[in-house]
């Protein structure tokens, strides 16, 4: 109940307008869509943290405060690869939502989720850490990685909300949940985004307007995984390093020529060894400076350079 009260205050609902065009019987005619969606106060400037697919394409962005303040909101930025927005809105005296450490959850502890599922304001309900890094689809190219699994009720319009621990810190922004998997009937499989992964993407795009990253998606080197690269592969793998699943298209590590199966063991004169130690390298650098990696393609080591 406390944890409720302490963040429901800066717990918001985002409404937004679209322009669609639909068939007619000579040609397309352009129609308005809503869709609404959850939001949190970040800081109480006025910042809004959101989903991305919450206010993508969006015309027209409103937040609603559960005090019956309602604002009209600025996209500040968003990043589809981490499914973050964050929004501006110009209130004062704002409540605001503390971003707790995500790294210290353990599976089987309770957290709460906060939203508006089908418009129905303000709805809380209650789960369990059920598994920590999980990887989802989002489409035919792209994934979600590194996310918190919940079985907490997680439904349409809750997208965007925080899910909370019990003493009222935001651990995640709720993105997606999964009705059926290989067409049978799910329940109970929802996933929220790191809070420290989105307390990061946050800082970046209201500092820069965007997040500073690398462009690689990936993971650490696992004994399971070097058995796959070189059992079934034949490729010689390094004892420890970040295995690159995913290179964003025209990101720094595709310019650096980058692929997915290589290892990263140093950036910037550090050795890494999993995507936590990878990306805080990347925020140690400035944005336009020069970032060197040691690469481990095949069994051959070379130098990748970049600038962010």
């Amino acid at each position: 109940m406390q944890a409720v009260e302490r963040v429901g205050p800066a717990v918001v609902k985002v409404a937004v307008t679209r322009q669609a065009f639909v068939d007619s019987l000579f040609f397309q005619a352009p129609v308005v869509e809503e869709g609404l969606g959850s939001g949190v106060i970040i800081d109480a400037g006025g910042y809004v943290l959101t989903n991305e697919h919450v206010v993508r394409e969006a015309t027209d962005v409103r937040v609603m405060l559960r005090d019956g303040r309602d604002f009209r909101a600025e996209l500040v930025g968003a990043d589809p690869w981490t499914d973050l927005a964050v929004l501006r809105i110009p209130g004062q005296n704002l409540p605001a939502a503390e971003l707790g450490p995500s790294a210290p959850l353990r599976v089987g502890q309770t957290v709460i989720a906060i939203g508006n599922p089908f418009g129905l304001d303000f709805t809380v309900t209650t789960g369990v850490v059920s598994a920590l890094q999980r990887t989802i689809p989002i489409d035919e190219n792209r994934f979600l990685f590194q996310l918190l699994q919940t079985d907490a009720a997680i439904n349409p319009g809750n997208s965007g909300g925080p899910l909370v621990d019990l003493a009222g810190r935001v651990v995640g922004i709720n993105t997606a949940v999964l009705g059926s998997v290989e067409g049978f009937a799910a329940q109970g499989l929802g996933f929220a985004i790191p809070a420290d992964m989105a307390r990061q993407v946050a800082r970046d795009i209201i500092a820069y307007g965007r997040p500073r990253r690398l462009g690689v998606l990936g993971t650490a080197l696992t004994r399971a995984h070097r058995r796959v690269l070189e059992e079934e592969l034949g490729v010689a793998a390094p004892e420890a390093g970040v295995l690159v699943l995913q290179v964003i298209p025209d990101s720094p590590a595709a310019s650096a020529g980058i692929r997915a199966l290589d290892v990263i063991v140093e950036a910037g004169g550090q050795a890494v060894d999993s995507m936590e130690g990878l990306i805080a390298v990347t925020n140690e650098t400035e944005p336009g400076a020069r970032l060197e990696l040691v690469v481990i393609r095949e069994g051959r080591r070379f130098i990748a350079a970049t600038r962010l």
